[in-house]
């Protein structure tokens, strides 16, 4: 079988030995990735017991095992892609053909296999409880903050293993700051900070008036015309965006515009966190190999940025004085970083019908 976009970014789908049968209304996930068998268990366990019940994961070019691994698993469709990642638009292309295919009718979860999506009592509340709520009140997406987690001590230290768990290995983050910023583009809101601006563009807060404009500008014109990101003159200079719209009830007139916007949709009060695990004790080979690659956005200058820096300070963990150990959802609602809301609150502990 395969899906087909409007951009004939065409899959072709390598079945799983013993696939389940498809429940009516279940909540679908959508991935992209590419030698990532050191995340998956966790991934999938993570999604699952939130009530995830397929997955639909596009299997760009793994050569680590991930292949094999996703084969095995009866509740996994993978597709393999044909064209480049960057021809794809960092993979948006590949996932908008998959959604387009078995997204709509569907609440959709759309994620990378290092980002694990929590939300205001999602330790206690599922996925379906949450989106029933948000049929509930007509909302269809979802607006998130990429957080970056951490460990405590250098990376190379990092002794996470396949399975384990990820908030044990790298359980730190930065609380702040995060600027916020409204934009015309849905989820509506524009998020940098954190610990990537604190360590690999250190010098952006204080930058002048001059590059400030000249970044605005740029921000504007690229956000609508993604592939601009490739010319290099026009490659950003500025912090990565960390707004993400992981979850959203699909229809046929849906598509992502990019890894951090989707085509406009209502957009519930409340908001949730991906917790992002890039940062283990792998980072650095793949930072490297990307760079050679240059498959990702811009030229994947922000991965040329992240090996300068990894290798100036080799022995150096992202740990300082305002780093925060994560512990729980209602800590991140307390620190500003997840908007809650009363009707969710009541909805989630049964005081509301």
């Amino acid at each position: 079988m395969t899906a087909r976009s409007s951009r004939c970014h065409v899959l072709v789908e390598r079945p799983a030995k013993e696939p389940t049968a498809a429940s009516p209304g279940e909540i679908r996930a959508f991935a992209k990735c590419r030698n990532e068998r050191l995340r998956l268990p966790a991934f999938l366990k993570h999604y699952r017991d939130l009530g995830v019940g397929r997955f639909f994961i596009v299997d760009n070019d793994s050569s680590d095992g991930t292949t094999e691994y996703l084969a095995d698993q009866p509740d996994v469709r993978r597709f393999t892609p044909s064209g480049t990642f960057r021809e794809a638009g960092g993979g948006t292309e590949w996932l908008n053909a998959l959604l387009a295919e078995f997204g709509e009718g569907h609440w959709c979860v759309t994620v990378d296999i290092d980002e694990l999506f929590c939300y205001p009592g999602s330790e206690f509340a599922p996925l379906r409880t949450l989106t029933t709520f948000l049929d509930r009140h007509g909302y269809e997406a979802i607006g998130c903050l990429l957080l970056d987690l951490y460990p405590g001590g250098p990376l190379a230290a990092c002794s996470y293993k396949e399975g384990d768990d990820l908030l044990a290995a790298a359980p730190y983050f930065d609380a702040g700051p995060y600027d916020r910023i409204p934009i015309d583009l849905c989820p509506g809101f524009l998020i940098r900070g954190g610990m990537r601006e604190r360590i690999f563009y250190p010098n952006f807060r204080t930058r002048g008036a001059a590059a400030r404009i000249y970044e605005g500008v740029r921000g504007r014109v690229t956000r609508r015309l993604p592939r601009l990101h490739n010319v290099r003159w026009l490659r950003p200079t500025e912090p990565p965006v960390l707004t993400k719209v992981p979850l959203v009830r699909w229809d046929r007139q849906t598509r992502y515009l990019s890894p951090h916007w989707v085509s406009p949709k209502p957009v519930a009060p409340v908001t949730g966190v991906l917790l992002h695990f890039k940062f283990l004790a792998d980072a650095q080979s793949r930072v490297a190999e990307e760079t050679v690659r240059g498959q990702k956005y811009a030229g994947a200058a922000e991965y040329r940025r992240y090996a300068q820096t990894l290798a100036d300070r080799p022995d150096n963990g992202f740990l300082y004085e305002g780093s925060t150990q994560f512990a729980g959802t209602q800590q991140l609602v307390q620190l500003g970083l997840m908007h809650d809301a009363q009707a969710w609150s009541e909805a989630r502990t049964g005081s509301h019908a």
